[in-house]
């Protein structure tokens, strides 16, 4: 065993040098502006309730529905010498930025299937630091960088980031749930509840936009497949077979829709949506929005502009644009290819359905907190890395076939260049968040 992990490290020696180089990458990058907001923003409150968990674990689990960030921070609390709730809470979140690194350099690797050359290594080493700072193009409102916009990273918050790995993983992990040659056996169910279950009580942000997300898939996908319902109804046991099948040949025998090959049921019901709905459950029991929740189109933004800044609710389709003009305009520019693209597809569909979250939904506990917002940043920032992995595979094949047309070449180049005025801006908003304290970032650039 130990000569087969040997030969696979040797095998992928250059994938091993750059993953060990993003994490020390990781580690200067994010050290300082974390060390550095442990005396701001939502830490203060969240570092607080890890404190408070240590002292009385069953009150803090009767008020506390997400407490994946208290419970971490407690545990490297206990174990750090000289025991410092700050200190222990910096680790979490630089651990966290690391994880969401790490996964975005496995995915780029995995689905743009390149060859491991030092320069398609490097470069993928690069876009993953990138989309771990990438923001909204911004800075054309140099005084409202943050309200209106949908942007995938925040550094105030802890519990939104330490969501952000779990909820990528389960993002991908998801794709192999559809049209996938081999379906995945009935044992998976416990790893994608697992994953679930981490991510429901980081935040639910995420599973409460995705869910819904994947209803609106399947649905779609059982509508291109209607000539199967006929033989459902006459063969109501093949319902049951979608959730039990043994093997490929009794598979094969389901209706396309019912078809594990097709949309595999059973870990997605048994892995995502049922774990969803039981932890889903437990946190209304545990903590129920004293104020309700509503539809009320707008009213977070414009509650913004009494709070905070007066054009939060101003310029929305241009926000919107600039939010995600690389994604528009790498779909738009390949949109033969893309509008075939499932997971694309996926990640669009769900980015429109959190956004709406954000323009219609109301917490009116809080309303400035504007809480179901915090869906759209993770669809945003999904959103930002399916994009950079289909043009790293599109253009990564045509370029070392030697088949980039001089159009290729310009689309490139434009999707290129809007995808550096993100990454300025993203540098941008980590500047600002190193030199400015919260009050200052508040009431004057967000």
């Amino acid at each position: 065993m130990l000569e087969n992990l040997r030969a696979t490290l040797y095998h992928n020696r250059r994938d091993v040098i750059m993953f060990s180089l993003l994490m020390i990458a990781g580690i200067l990058i994010f050290h300082p502006i974390m060390i550095r907001w442990q005396v701001m923003g939502d830490y203060t409150t969240h570092n607080q309730l890890a404190l408070n968990l240590l002292d009385n674990p069953a009150d803090f689990f009767r008020n506390t529905p997400h407490f994946l960030y208290h419970v971490a921070t407690a545990i490297v609390y206990k174990i750090i010498p000289n025991r410092d709730i700050n200190i222990a809470a910096a680790w979490v979140m630089i651990l966290s930025y690391l994880g969401i690194i790490g996964l975005i350099y496995w995915q780029l690797r995995k689905k743009s299937n390149l060859p491991a050359t030092i320069l398609i290594i490097g470069i993928t080493g690069l876009l993953s630091l990138a989309l771990a700072i990438i923001m909204p193009i911004n800075f054309f409102t140099p005084e409202n960088l943050y309200f209106g916009y949908l942007v995938p990273h925040v550094y105030h918050n802890p519990t939104v980031n330490i969501m952000k790995p779990f909820s990528i993983l389960l993002f991908f992990m998801t794709l192999q749930l559809f049209f996938n040659r081999k379906p995945l056996s009935r044992w998976w169910i416990i790893l994608f509840a697992f994953v679930t279950f981490l991510s429901l009580v980081a935040k639910p942000s995420f599973i409460i936009a995705f869910v819904p997300t994947l209803g609106l898939v399947t649905l779609v996908l059982m509508l291109r497949r209607l000539q199967d319902i006929p033989a459902i109804i006459r063969q109501p046991i093949t319902i049951f077979r979608t959730f039990f099948y043994t093997d490929e040949k009794i598979a094969s025998t389901l209706p396309r829709m019912l078809n594990p090959t097709y949309i595999n049921w059973a870990v997605l019901i048994g892995g995502i949506v049922l774990p969803t709905f039981a932890v889903l459950i437990y946190q209304t029991l545990t903590w129920t929005s004293s104020g309700g929740i509503g539809i009320d189109p707008f009213r977070v933004l414009f509650e913004w502009t009494l709070h905070y800044e007066e054009n939060a609710d101003k310029h929305l389709l241009y926000k919107f644009i600039m939010s995600c003009a690389f994604q528009l305009a790498v779909y738009l520019l390949n949109i033969r290819e893309t509008s075939r693209n499932f997971m694309l597809n996926l990640a669009w569909l769900f980015f429109f359905v959190s956004a709406s979250y954000l323009y219609l939904f109301v917490d009116y506990t809080v309303i400035a907190a504007g809480d179901f917002g915090w869906s759209a940043q993770i669809a945003a920032f999904i959103l930002f890395i399916t994009t950079t992995i289909f043009l790293l595979k599109t253009y990564g094949e045509k370029f070392l076939a030697k088949e980039l047309t001089a159009l290729n070449w310009g689309v490139l180049l434009l999707c290129s260049a809007i995808f550096i005025l993100h990454l300025v801006a993203g540098i941008h908003w980590y500047r600002l968040h190193m030199s400015q304290y919260m009050e200052e970032l508040l009431y004057i650039w967000w």
